[in-house]
């Protein structure tokens, strides 16, 4: 209990949670030398397993949270401010509460600043206030950095000439019809750029990155010999394995539309290995709680697998 309203007190985190401070320091107490047992954790005592303590953290500090991609969008923040609880139960993890959402969260991905600790007591609005707030003045730093270190290399490296344009003051605005004048940065100087070229010469050097081979429709690919023995090839195969057999559509359900999918296919030489036609359905055209409500993988889980391969050795069963 001291080490709880030590660690509760050190980062002046609410007593609500003392439940994650009891955890925390039973957690580390388990994996901290003691007189009861010689030359060893109680942790390795019991487990047989030398502790590791690299994943160590203050209890309580500030830590930053990624944002996984598909939770966020373009221009939201990579990462949220969180307060660190401890590790998980559940899995190899930290966890944390966001003090803005009032929420547990769980994560591996996460940078502790252990010497800074949350406000508590302050609104949210006040909180995103001070985010907003630290967030700009760290974009004037980086985009200030950057402008320095650009004029200083063009300067050592004497590229400016006479005719260049001039720079616009800070103190001077933009007029709608004047743009602002931009420098190429140092590192494309060795690189072949399509900037000053027409958009006419620029449509010409993106096709260069397209490919015109494969067929994108049914009726271009049916004008082809190759491609036809494509798609009769793939039906062979789907009527072999019997992926699929015809059935009458049930009242009120919605029928799935399918396409062919064509691509050639090159070997370790670039030279033309086959042609493959797959034919596909369309089931992005679905959506949950309409037209399905479970989603499942028809692949076992390790514990049923387990469970059942113990079952079969105490019945003493045959297992195929």
């Amino acid at each position: 209990m001291n080490m709880v309203r030590n660690i509760l007190s050190g980062k002046e985190v609410p007593k609500e949670f003392w439940p994650e401070a009891v955890n925390w320091s039973v957690y580390v107490l388990d994996r901290s030398p003691t007189l009861v047992v010689k030359d060893v954790t109680p942790e390795e005592a019991w487990s047989r397993i030398k502790p590791c303590v690299d994943h160590f953290c203050v209890f309580g500090c500030v830590a930053h949270v990624h944002v996984p991609d598909s939770q966020r969008k373009k221009l939201d923040n990579k990462s949220v401010k969180c307060v660190l609880l401890g590790v998980s139960e559940e899995s190899k993890a930290y966890r944390l509460y966001d003090p803005i959402s009032k929420k547990i969260v769980i994560s591996r991905d996460i940078v502790c600043v252990e010497d800074e600790k949350w406000k508590w007591g302050r609104s949210a609005e006040e909180v995103k206030h001070d985010v907003l707030e630290c967030e700009g003045d760290n974009e004037d730093a980086v985009v200030n950095e950057d402008e320095e270190c650009l004029e200083d290399e063009q300067t050592n490296q004497n590229e400016e000439t006479d005719n260049s344009p001039p720079e616009l003051s800070k103190e001077t605005p933009l007029s709608p019809n004047q743009e602002r004048s931009r420098k190429q940065p140092t590192w494309l100087r060795d690189y072949v750029t399509s900037k000053g070229l027409s958009n006419e010469d620029e449509r010409h050097s993106l096709v260069m990155f397209t490919s015109a081979e494969d067929p994108v429709t049914f009726e271009e690919a049916y004008k082809s010999m190759k491609w036809r023995e494509a798609m009769d090839m793939e039906i062979g195969a789907i009527n072999k394995n019997e992926t699929w057999k015809l059935t009458e559509l049930p009242a009120g359900a919605k029928r799935i539309g399918v396409k062919w999918v064509f691509k050639t296919k090159f070997n370790e030489k670039e030279d033309v290995d086959k042609h493959k036609a797959r034919f596909v359905a369309k089931g992005y055209s679905q959506r949950q709680g309409i037209d399905y409500n479970e989603v499942f993988a028809p692949v076992a889980r390790w514990d049923t697998i387990r469970i059942i391969l113990a079952l079969a050795a105490h019945k003493g069963w045959c297992v195929f």
